[in-house]
């Protein structure tokens, strides 16, 4: 189960990775906040119009990468023993999930260096919390019955039964969303001039830290 664990907290990586490379705006009127939530809008809920007009990018690029960004996490569970129906369930699942990341951008303050902070409230979703020791549990349980029944499984289908496992405990938290009291942390968006023009883009590893923010990945390790 920690094995299986381990990949999902690779995928969540990934999926940060994702937004700090979208994140980069060039504006003559540069509104902050708004390119934050539209990035994250685009990133999370699957909203691409928005952050396209935002940064003069087309519809169907930023589609593109979100696209990109679920196919990356796709690898990760096409590497265990998984049928092509559970691996369609899993995309869903996911989309679902981010779909579901909760947060508030609040109004940026412009700086005297022409940068701007800008306050993102986020709620932790709660789908991960005492899912490994379950899952320790339902495995121990489900190799006993194997045995018992004469059979051992094997290495395979132990993977097959801790995929299942975790998909039906992500599902079945995502039916019913809990959240973590709300933190709110400051996102500094920076300009570059590049000729005439600034180009702002925002803080990777403070990127990094509010996708984080948004799940208990940390009880999936």
């Amino acid at each position: 189960m920690k094995r299986v664990a381990n990949k999902k907290l690779s995928i969540l990586f990934i999926m940060c990775f994702a937004v700090s490379f979208v994140l980069t705006g060039c504006m003559q009127t540069f509104d902050a906040s708004g390119y934050i939530k539209a990035g994250l809008d685009a990133n999370t809920k699957g909203e691409f119009e928005a952050y396209a007009e935002i940064t003069g990018s087309t519809v169907e690029e930023v589609e593109a990468l979100y696209n990109q960004a679920i196919e990356t996490e796709m690898q990760y569970i096409a590497s265990y023993n998984v049928s092509d129906e559970k691996k369609e369930e899993f995309r869903q699942l996911f989309i679902d999930m981010y779909k579901n990341f909760k947060y508030e951008v609040g109004e940026a303050t412009r700086n005297d260096d022409k940068s701007y902070t800008v306050p993102v409230t986020t709620y932790k979703l709660i789908i991960f919390e005492g899912m490994m020791e379950k899952g320790e549990e339902y495995l121990t349980n489900y190799a006993q019955t194997e045995v018992d029944a004469g059979r051992t499984p094997t290495q395979e289908q132990i993977e097959a039964e801790a995929i299942n496992f975790m998909y039906d405990e992500m599902k079945e938290k995502l039916a019913a969303c809990q959240y973590a009291d709300p933190v709110t942390t400051n996102i500094t968006v920076s300009p570059t001039k590049q000729g005439s023009q600034l180009i702002y883009s925002a803080d990777t590893y403070q990127l990094q830290a509010i996708i984080e923010s948004m799940v208990d990945i940390e009880n999936a390790q």
